[in-house]
């Protein structure tokens, strides 16, 4: 595992696994080269790398939503009718 992944999920709390399934590593590791930890965590958790959202790809993969296990807002459907079920009950 290299450095960048390693220290992501340390500060993250998500596997490296996780990570790597955002797609994002190789564009997170590439803009966060050098930065301190606290900007890493916010790029991975919001999506948002110095005021910018760098691609609608980080938008979507934020931790933040996969933290509450929601999708971010506009990145899918939940269907027609889907307002009367029930939102699913937290694991934590």
């Amino acid at each position: 595992m290299d450095a960048f992944l390693e220290l992501s999920a340390e500060l993250t709390g998500f596997s490296a696994d996780e990570l790597r399934s955002t797609g994002l590593v190789e564009q997170y590791r590439a803009l966060a080269d050098g930065a301190p930890e606290n900007e890493i965590i916010q790029l991975w958790y919001t999506g948002v790398w110095r005021g910018v959202i760098p691609s609608e790809r980080a938008y979507a993969e934020g931790l933040a939503w996969k933290a509450v296990g929601v999708a971010a807002p506009g990145t899918r459907a939940p269907g027609f009718g889907s307002w009367e079920q029930r939102p699913r009950s937290s694991a934590r």
